[in-house]
This record gives C-alpha cells, sequence and structure tokens, in this order.
C-alpha cells in the first residue's frame, strides 16, 4: 500500500511536467523499481542501499537513467533526504585530460619565486603571479611591458581589455609601471618566447619538487586563476567573460576538479536560525536543492545552521582537504590557530571574523 501510495503522488507530479512522453515512463518505471526496494520506507539509508544496488550492477553509463528520475522524486517530495544524499546521486563525468594542481601547491610555487625576487630574480614571481593570479596566458605575459600597467590595473592592448591586479604581485608588478620595457625580457631587453615561459616554470617545479604527470606550463596556473574565481563567484557567465572563454567547458571541467581533488573545496557564510524547518520548507517550495554536511543545511554559498549547534558561532566555513597543511599555511600568515590534537577543524579570528576551515570529503 505504501508503495502504491508514493509512487502515485510522483505520477501526479510527473504528468505535470512539460517532458515527453518515453521520458515520463521512463521517470515511473525508475522510481517505481526503488520505491517497490525500499517497500516504499524512503530515508537516507535506504536510498544510499538502492544506490549501491544500481552501481554495483551497472556500468557508469547507465547510472543516470536510474538517478535522475529519483532525484526529481526526492527534491520534489523528500528534500530533507535528498539533501543527505546529494552527492551519493551524481553521475561521474569524464574528467578533464589537462593536468591541474592545488591551491597549497600554487603557494608553494609562489613562495618559492617570491624568495627567488627578493634576491634580485623577480621574472619568476611575475611569471607565477600573472598567470596563476591574474590568469593571463603565455602570448599576453611575453607582450606585456610597464606602460601596460596604470594604477591598478593591466591593459592588454592587443585584446583590448584589462586585467585588474590583486595581492600579493601588485607589489611587484607596481615596480614596473610606466617603464618602456619588458616584465619579462632576455638581457638585451627584449621578449622572450612562449618556450621560455615554459623552460622557466619546469626549473621552478623542479626547485619545489612538484609531482605533476606533465611539466608545469602557464596553462596549468592559469587554470589556478580560474578555480580562484570559481570557488569566489558563483556565476560561471562571469568567470567565462573575465576570462574570456566561449564555452563553459573548461570552467567546468574546472568545478569538478575542486570538488572531486581541490584542496579548497568551498567557502561559506554562516546564517544562524532557531528553527531550520521554515527555512527549508521555504527553499523546498521554490524548488532550490539543499545539501546537508554535517549540522549544516548548504544553499549556494550559505550554510544554515540551528542557533546552540556546533560551528552556528561562526561567520565563515572554509571546506577543506588535508587540514594540517591548511593549519601549517595559516599560521605562515601570520594567524593564531585554536586547534586540538586530532581535531579535523580549526578556528581563527580576523579582526572580529570567526573562520573555521574543517576537513571534509563530501559537499
Amino acid at each position: 500500500m505504501k508503495v502504491k501510495i508514493e509512487l502515485q503522488k510522483f505520477v501526479e507530479y510527473i504528468e505535470t511536467q512539460n517532458i515527453s512522453e518515453n521520458t515520463r515512463k521512463n521517470y515511473i518505471t525508475m522510481v517505481g523499481s526503488f520505491l517497490d526496494y525500499v517497500n516504499g520506507e524512503i530515508n537516507a539509508e535506504n536510498v544510499k542501499k538502492w544506490l549501491k544496488k544500481i552501481k554495483d550492477s551497472y556500468k557508469p553509463t547507465a547510472w543516470r537513467q536510474y538517478f535522475v528520475p529519483l532525484r526529481s522524486f526526492l527534491q520534489k517530495f523528500y528534500p530533507l533526504v535528498y539533501s543527505e544524499v546529494v552527492e551519493d546521486l551524481k553521475v561521474p563525468y569524464k574528467r578533464a585530460e589537462y593536468e591541474m594542481i592545488n591551491y597549497l601547491d600554487f603557494w608553494r610555487l609562489y613562495k618559492e619565486a617570491e624568495e627567488m625576487a627578493k634576491k634580485g630574480n623577480e621574472k619568476y614571481v611575475l611569471l607565477v603571479g600573472l598567470a596563476g593570479l591574474l590568469g593571463l596566458k603565455s602570448g599576453e605575459i611575453v607582450r606585456l611591458k610597464g606602460t601596460n600597467i596604470k594604477g591598478n590595473e593591466i591593459y592588454i592592448e592587443n585584446d583590448n581589455f584589462v586585467v585588474e591586479m590583486v595581492p600579493p604581485i601588485d607589489k611587484w608588478l607596481k615596480k614596473y609601471e610606466g617603464k618602456d620595457e619588458y616584465l619579462i625580457s632576455t638581457f638585451e631587453g627584449e621578449p622572450v618566447k612562449p618556450s621560455y615561459l615554459a623552460l622557466m616554470l619546469r626549473g621552478l617545479q623542479k626547485k619545489v619538487d612538484l609531482k605533476l604527470n606533465k611539466p608545469l606550463s602557464v596553462e596549468i596556473l592559469r587554470n589556478v586563476a580560474v578555480a580562484r574565481q570559481v570557488i569566489a563567484q558563483p556565476s560561471l557567465p562571469y568567470v567565462m567573460d573575465l576570462f574570456k572563454y566561449s564555452s563553459t567547458k573548461t570552467i567546468e571541467d574546472i568545478a569538478r576538479y575542486i570538488s572531486e581533488n581541490g584542496d579548497l573545496r568551498a567557502i561559506l557564510s554562516v546564517e544562524v536560525v532557531d528553527d531550520l524547518t521554515p527555512v527549508l520548507d521555504f527553499f523546498n517550495k521554490l524548488s532550490i536543492p539543499v545539501r546537508k554536511v554535517g549540522n549544516a543545511y548548504i544553499v549556494s554559498r550559505t550554510a544554515y545552521i540551528k542557533r546552540g549547534e556546533k560551528f552556528s558561532r561562526l561567520n565563515t566555513l572554509f571546506l577543506v582537504r588535508n587540514i594540517d597543511k591548511w593549519h601549517e599555511f595559516i599560521e605562515e600568515l601570520g594567524y593564531e590557530v585554536k586547534r586540538r590534537q586530532d581535531e579535523n577543524f580549526f578556528i581563527f579570528l580576523v579582526g572580529k571574523l570567526r573562520v573555521a576551515f574543517i576537513e571534509i570529503d563530501e559537499i
């Protein structure tokens, strides 16, 4: 009886949706098979058991026809259950073939390059900063002169666009402002070729002992710049326009890399509420997906936490991997970190802002 009632609810709902008859039949069949398997008992544990059965029985290419209908059913009628299993319902995509590096590995490179700059060789810090922080291409970097720098902006003349300088590379770039000379040049002051930049980066990669499947390149560093914006900006069209991409594919691949392998997963603001039920009900009525992570419910870049629960006194959450390395990195930046032994998080103050870094595999 329970199975029939649940399935009938879904049938009535799916008949109001603008989809083809074949798709509608597939949705009903797949949701029916799920309900039969769990005997109408819908909770996160049963959903995960059914998903495991599908994954064990079929190749990943077939998962979508089972997962998408179930996702539709849970989002509509069981949003809290859906928030707990949303990661399990993801269908694997083909991974990007290009190489990427993590956030902390980038800062290892930048730190080494900056040490070289302090000793008089500024070419490396300029290269790493221009590619990895500002996202410039090889051809743009080799053509760049001090005359392209005006105030806090770099004017890329040939491509007719402007790039805003950001810390910490801005202090090195400002030294060249207005000078009629190439930022990275030969001993004779002539522009170098893009192949020369590749040789520079291979030497730097070897110096910091960074293990990659491919040699470090400007393109790999540029992906770091894109990843920074993907984490900070929820709008893919904004990031596309910023880096002059004609399609979202590369940005989507980078976003997927961040989710699957990145050491900085997400930055969330914290909203503390006395009662989560009306908040979650509101998002459910708007059909906006909610993800449950620990005791927090995440919508876009905000974590909703019940007052008195863990982390409810914080302002910002950084979801990361490799918590020990992040702990070390944040202390190197000069912040006093509070962390008990073996805890998977640490907390510190940035002015009056209470910030936590939390190690977590799923978001």
